[in-house]
């Protein structure tokens, strides 16, 4: 039988758990319970997603992004924050599952297959990912090669 991973990192408290590609589940709750402990403010920033400081203007387009310059002491802090928790989940898994995504040799069925299989984890271990929010992640991890046809599905489809 293989040893649970991580067991070489001697559990560290400065360290978040590394996930090797097995025994999801159990690296999911080592690394809820690390980010916890961090800062509890974390894990609501890894649930609601990237922090984009926002200008309101008067006309056309309605809403646009500040520059570095327009941050205010607030939007600092919380993008720091986001980076915080991005440095978190990046120290957290290998570079193996870091650099999963679909190779420019590889047919798109079987990074689907993967995909799916990812997915089918996730839902067995009790997440459940909205149908939008995966199609926009496959859209994301595809080549250079396909930016035409991912541009023209997102426009179609208004994504």
């Amino acid at each position: 039988m293989d040893a649970l991973p991580n067991f070489e990192e001697g559990q560290s408290a400065y360290r978040p758990p590394r996930f090797n590609g097995q025994y999801y589940g159990w690296w999911k709750i080592r690394m809820y319970d690390f980010i916890m402990a961090e800062d509890s403010k974390l894990w609501d920033v890894i649930c609601d997603g990237l922090y984009i400081p926002i200008k309101a203007l008067a006309e056309l387009p309605f809403l646009m992004p500040k520059t570095r310059k327009e941050y205010t002491d607030a939007d600092k802090k919380a993008v720091e924050k986001t980076f915080r928790a991005k440095k978190i989940l990046v120290c957290g898994i290998g570079p193996n599952e870091y650099n999963r995504m679909m190779k420019d040799d590889e047919s798109i069925l079987d990074m689907h297959t993967r995909f799916t299989s990812i997915i089918n984890e996730l839902h067995s271990l009790g997440e459940t990912i909205p149908r939008n929010k995966l199609l926009r992640k496959i859209l994301s991890i595809l080549p250079g090669s396909w930016e035409s046809k991912v541009n023209a599905i997102t426009e179609a489809k208004d994504l």
